[in-house]
């Protein structure tokens, strides 16, 4: 954990755990093991890649003092952290209340905190709890009595005062003090004025209150009272019901959240701050504030600097849906960590940073991590890979498609290692900026050209819809986007996910005239040693004199040939041209077409075409063989299977009555007849005019 503000040195000093990366600051050059250096906003250019270049940055040190603040738990006993135990699995919190003193002095926190949960497994006479050794407890109380309890590293035990039977709501309070000075409890000197800052993720919460800190039960709501000097003023999650005057030179600041919310999300800061407010208006009306807490030297900055936030959230929301917490409110906390955290309604953020990708990571974290949460770290990359993906989507809202491709380019990574991480205790993995970060935010990415945009979109609206407020895992997150689009995407997620490295293609083609056309030829090789074959849909751009043809082919072999059929005299051929795919292209040059080609298998024109309602698709086969016709629409999603059998030597031909697989009319358009047979595919374009 980074305990002041960092200096250029600090930058260029860390390394990023479990990443090869080397930040020269001057420079402003990253570079990652396996790739060429890319420059990054070198003084004098632009403002797009010096975007960027800050993105990378700030993600680079999250990425680290998050994997550094794990160190602090290396040697924790008890729970078992990302699992917890049995005993805590037959209990469900619905409420957490934490009265808490600060003394910034003797750096003490004093506090009790009350659980609420109801017995959901077999009758419970104990009840386990997260709360490190270096927290004291003077006394635990149920029902009245006093509690024996016994503890084991970061495990609390208490004997409740009865058994309680399934269904019965248990309430315990837990008196403790102590230190919690570690890596996710700060208390820190800014401008000679004393500052506290927690950051808990991902096993941190334990460190200054105890709970049950695990994801997949999220507190209904939590209420938050935190004593201080007078000076000092407290942000937190949810909405300030209150301030009041305990005593002289005191005031407590009474904070609830109403929202479902994870442990590790909840947060207290608390500085002489200076405050300001906006105000968020949503699609129907509604107004939300906007609360700022910044140190005061950072005043004018914050308040130029945040300007953003109003229309990020309303770009956001267009996506992912309003923004979840819209009866409470959104804003930033500002401490000396590098980077940010994503607290519930009030992001923590690193105090002279004004990085719109950063302010976007954090804020999307809001839909990605707060309102669906992964139901455990090994399938963090929902949290970071969206969150780093949103800052790219924002890059697109703001300055263009273009710009949205330079920042994809620019998390890429083509190393080693899976995007899930296989043992979340491993602290280093969690946080791997090449692979949680970077890499995974190419999921989205991927799955957007893969599913179609209305497809993506709607897979969101389901994914919110089904686990907001709740844990999630991959497969989870598979089983919705597979409802939707009606595809198998095992293979997608078992290379992305579970999977290592990337595909790396070679692409050859020639051009044959045919019939006052040109029959285009080309050869996809995959020539990755280092992994399995990818099966993924790429974009095939043909530019000849007459215009472009895009088409979206099924790649899924070492080596497969595509015929495409187009107008005038080809110029171009380009395999993924826009960057769709994590991948590698290299240039065959002209082909070598094998014999088999335009011998064994033939796609003629359909007639008629433009059609309406119907066409007949006509293909020759010159040996017999197993066949595949189908249709698909220019994102490559299959519209209608035709044809899925053995066949015999000759002329064919399939109808086609503009229907999908369901039965249902699609839309006039563009769609491509694709032919599978003998080692080949074919693929011409045919219109449908409604």
């Amino acid at each position: 954990m980074l305990r002041a503000p960092l200096r250029t040195a600090d930058r260029c000093r860390h390394w990023i755990p479990g990443a090869v990366l080397t930040c020269l600051f001057f420079g402003a050059v990253l570079v990652q093991a396996g790739e060429h250096p890319v420059p990054m906003a070198l003084p004098g250019e632009g403002a797009p890649w010096t975007r960027i270049a800050e993105a990378r940055q700030h993600r680079a040190l999250e990425a680290e003092t998050k994997s550094r603040a794990l160190m602090g738990l290396k040697n924790a006993a008890g729970s078992g952290l990302d699992k917890g135990t049995p005993n805590m699995e037959r209990y469900d919190v619905g409420f957490y209340d934490l009265v808490i003193g600060l003394n910034t002095t003797t750096k003490i926190l004093s506090g009790t905190t009350t659980i609420r949960a109801q017995v959901v497994g077999a009758d419970l006479a104990t009840m386990d709890l997260d709360l490190d050794l270096n927290m004291y407890v003077p006394e635990a109380r149920a029902g009245g009595v006093s509690l024996v309890y016994s503890r084991l590293g970061s495990l609390l035990t208490l004997t409740l005062d009865r058994t309680y039977a399934t269904g019965e709501i248990v309430e315990v309070e837990v008196d403790y003090y102590g230190n919690p000075s570690g890596d996710d409890f700060g208390w820190e000197i800014y401008g000679g004025e004393a500052l506290v800052w927690t950051l808990s993720e991902p096993f941190g919460a334990r460190e200054w209150w105890p709970c049950k800190d695990l994801n997949t039960d999220k507190a209904d709501s939590v209420a938050l009272h935190v004593t201080v000097d007078a000076d000092m003023v407290v942000a937190s999650n949810g909405t300030l019901d209150q301030v009041t005057i305990p005593a002289p030179g005191k005031r407590t600041y009474h904070w609830t959240e109403r929202y479902p919310v994870a442990t590790y999300l909840i947060s207290i800061t608390a500085y002489p701050y200076a405050t300001f407010s906006d105000n968020y208006v949503s699609a129907t009306g509604d107004t939300m504030p906007l609360d700022y807490f910044v140190f005061p030297d950072q005043l004018a900055n914050a308040q130029a600097g945040y300007a953003v936030v109003a229309p990020m959230i309303t770009a956001f929301a267009e996506l992912f849906g309003e923004y979840p917490f819209l009866a409470e409110k959104y804003g930033h906390a500002q401490f000396l960590w590098g980077g940010g955290m994503e607290h519930q309604t009030c992001s923590s953020l690193y105090y002279n940073s004004y990085s719109e990708e950063l302010i976007a990571h954090e804020l999307a974290h809001q839909w990605f991590g707060d309102l669906i949460t992964c139901a455990d770290f090994g399938h963090i990359w929902l949290n970071e890979g969206f969150a780093t993906w949103s800052e790219a989507l924002w890059i697109e809202k703001s300055l263009g498609a273009q710009e949205y491709r330079d920042a994809m380019y620019d998390a890429r990574y083509l190393g080693p290692g899976t995007i899930f991480v296989e043992n979340p205790n491993n602290f280093h993995t969690i946080f791997d900026f090449n692979l949680s970060y970077q890499k995974a935010s190419w999921v989205p990415h991927m799955l957007r050209r893969v599913v179609g945009e209305a497809g993506f979109a709607e897979a969101l609206d389901l994914w919110r819809a089904t686990y907001a407020f709740s844990g999630a895992t991959t497969e989870d997150f598979q089983g919705v986007f597979e409802s939707v689009s009606g595809l198998n995407l095992q293979p997608f997620f078992q290379q992305w996910i579970y999977g290592e490295y990337y595909p790396a293609y070679q692409m050859s083609w020639r051009t044959v005239p045919e019939a006052g056309q040109t029959r285009v030829m080309v050869k996809i090789e995959q020539t990755q040693a280092n992994t399995g074959l990818f099966t993924m849909p790429l974009d095939l751009r043909i530019t000849t004199d007459a215009g472009t043809t895009t088409t979206v082919v099924q790649n899924s072999q070492a080596a497969q040939w595509y015929d495409v059929l187009v107008s005038g005299n080809v110029l171009n051929v380009q395999l993924d041209p826009d960057g769709w795919v994590l991948c590698t292209v290299a240039d065959g040059g002209v082909s070598e077409v094998p014999q088999t080609v335009g011998g064994p298998m033939t796609l003629r024109d359909n007639v008629p075409n433009p059609f309406n309602p119907a066409t007949n698709i006509r293909f020759e086969l010159a040996a017999e063989t197993d066949v595949r016709l189908d249709i698909h629409d220019v994102s490559g999603r299959l519209v209608k299977k035709l044809v899925a059998e053995f066949m015999a030597p000759g002329d064919h031909q399939a109808r086609w009555d503009g229907t999908d697989n369901a039965g249902r009319a699609v839309a006039s358009g563009t769609y491509f007849i694709r032919l599978q047979g003998a080692g080949l595919a074919q693929v011409r374009p045919l219109t449908l005019v409604r």
